[in-house]
């Protein structure tokens, strides 16, 4: 019988006490890697949210809610700009290109968005196709069309052709309460988005023409004359011809009362650096685990060592070498840090495959985390210090006297 089945033998004979340790070790190795996975899941979700947008324009007010507004369809509108704002940047030379964007309605819980066919246009790089593709249909080209992201497709069961009739306000009214619907107003499904795993599967697109006229009978009704204008625009995505017009223009409209000009790498910096101290206090959680799991694999293996005191004495009667003893006692320690790291790393996918899932369900954020050679690395640096956890145990395996034990017998 070679060490190697003898060491598996002998975990097999103790496979409570060596379940228990493979256990320990996998939920401190799963805690550990799941906060690493999740955490650059997340930036790397929200990168990929942001990729096609660049200088978001918006009304006076907060950057962080203008940007969770406009590209991640969450929180509500600063406000309203201008409708004279909006058309100064359509005809400013140094513009390329002015997405508007319209928000303030929604259907079932989904935000619909007034923009205009531009949008479907937007790139992450110059040289990239379209990041917003269709999956079926066309894009709006008559009022009252719209074009539905594939995760409102999938849980409305709206399909092209269908109908729907938007809800003023962007939260779905309570339970009684009869919700202000714009019935004068359908709209029609033209188009379904393929799924970017990004907040656009949650979005609904319309044209800014359908938007503004949904609300006209609103403004009608308003007593006071004073109600604002009715062609505001919640925010514009504005694209220059240059970078040196980019960053006159961004302090221009800055430098001004009017609106707000922000980058979206600005708010992302600002969440990568929030999520980083509550990342920090994860990370000193899952070391303590870590800690754990890598004293009940020594205490283990020692009190096994102690326990078979005798055995080992045999071992050495009939022929087995000290050397031999101490890889003994080191092989098992090695195939219960192979178990628990192999089990460590199911559980953290699992669990990160878990959150992300509720992220995605409860929010505009999508987590993406696929198979990372880091990962695995940490997973081994892990193993390896479990492993040098057994060295204890088997120096005194192997400093163990034969006849001592025998004659205790």
């Amino acid at each position: 019988m070679n060490l190697l089945h003898m060491a598996w033998r002998n975990l097999s004979n103790r496979r409570i006490q060596t379940l228990l340790t493979v256990i320990v070790a996998a939920v401190g190795i799963a805690l550990s890697l799941s906060i690493f996975l999740i955490s650059s899941g997340i930036k790397t979700g929200i990168a990929k949210a942001s990729e096609p947008y660049g200088m978001i324009v918006g009304a006076k007010g907060s950057a962080n809610q203008l940007i969770f507004n406009t590209i991640f369809l969450m929180d509500n509108p600063v406000g309203n700009m201008a409708s004279d704002d909006y058309e100064a940047l359509l005809k400013d030379s140094r513009v390329a290109m002015a997405v508007p964007f319209a928000l303030g309605d929604q259907y079932e819980g989904f935000r619909i968005v007034g923009t205009s066919p531009d949008f479907f246009a937007l790139k992450g790089k110059p040289a990239d196709p379209p990041y917003f593709r269709l999956a079926k249909g066309h894009i709006f080209d008559k009022p009252f069309q719209a074009v539905i992201g594939a995760k409102v497709a999938k849980e409305t069961g709206l399909k092209v052709g269908d109908s729907f009739v938007s809800e003023h306000g962007l939260a779905k009214t309570l339970e009684g309460e009869p919700a202000e619907e714009h019935r004068d107003h359908p709209y029609t499904v033209v188009g379904i988005l393929h799924s970017l795993s990004a907040p656009s599967d949650q979005g609904i697109y319309v044209s800014m023409d359908s938007y503004w006229e949904s609300h006209e009978h609103l403004m009608e009704n308003k007593a006071e004359e004073t109600v604002g204008d009715p062609h505001g625009v919640t925010a514009a995505l504005v694209k220059t011809r240059s970078y040196a017009d980019l960053m006159k223009l961004y302090q221009e409209i800055n430098g001004g009362h009017a609106a707000q000009a922000v980058f979206p790498g600005q708010v992302i910096a600002k969440i990568y650096d929030m999520m980083g101290s509550g990342e920090q206090v994860l990370e000193y959680i899952s070391y303590v685990v870590l800690g754990m799991a890598v004293l009940t694999v020594a205490l283990q293996l020692y009190g096994s060592a102690v326990e078979r005191r005798r055995t080992v004495a045999i071992l050495r009667a009939i022929g087995a070498g000290r050397k031999s003893v101490l890889i003994l006692v080191l092989l098992e320690s090695v195939l219960t840090m192979i178990l628990g790291c192999a089990f460590g790393v199911l559980l953290a996918y699992g669990l990160t495959w878990g959150i992300s899932v509720y992220i995605g369900e409860h929010m505009s954020i999508s987590v993406s985390f696929g198979f990372n050679g880091n990962l695995l690395a940490t997973a081994a640096a892990i193993g390896a210090i479990g492993t040098a956890a057994g060295i204890l145990p088997a120096v005194s395996a192997y400093r163990t006297e034969a006849a001592r034990h025998l004659s205790a017998a």
